[in-house]
């Protein structure tokens, strides 16, 4: 059996999220995206105010992970058990100028694969090492360590999203043992 290769799925330096989102709170939209947490929430409208021409990653972050609809297919090709509640962006000045970007927040049971061998820093994985046990039979993994939620995808994941040039993030290789 061939050796799989791993992702990290990390948020770009320049990337720049949806500015100006006064209802896009943790309080709503929590880090640590759990199940509970997930089921709470609804789909929803939420509205900002851009300045200038908007420009959209197609990955968010903060205040918890969410994706664009360009990629709805790709997570659900590759983890069909995966849940999603989506969000509407629409720009509170420009409504009926401008397009409104649909995201979707994700829902992934999360796996133990962190490896002991992982270097954690005040709850953060600095360099992750992955369990390889745990990643069989998967495209997608979710892990939450105490102050991080990441996303790891295997090379044909990665492979997919990356053949849309997606805005807003990078991947990082990551050991398995």
């Amino acid at each position: 059996m061939m050796k799989q290769e791993w992702f990290w799925l990390k948020k770009a330096e320049d990337a720049s999220g949806i500015p100006g989102t006064k209802d896009f709170t943790a309080t709503r939209y929590p880090y640590l995206m759990d199940k509970t947490s997930f089921d709470k929430l609804e789909d929803d409208v939420i509205f900002y105010t851009s300045h200038g021409e908007p420009v959209y990653d197609d990955f968010l972050f903060e205040p918890t992970f969410m994706f664009s609809e360009r990629f709805e297919s790709i997570f659900t090709h590759l983890e069909p058990s995966i849940r999603l509640k989506y969000v509407h962006f629409v720009d509170k000045e420009k409504q009926y100028n401008v397009p409104a970007p649909l995201y979707y927040t994700p829902y992934l049971s999360c796996k133990n694969a962190v490896h002991e061998e992982s270097k954690i820093i005040l709850g953060k994985a600095k360099e992750l090492v992955l369990i390889k046990e745990q990643l069989e039979d998967s495209h997608i993994i979710h892990v939450h360590l105490p102050a991080d939620d990441i996303w790891v995808f295997s090379l044909e994941g990665a492979e997919c999203i990356l053949r849309r040039a997606p805005m807003g993030i990078i991947f990082k290789k990551v050991r398995c043992l």
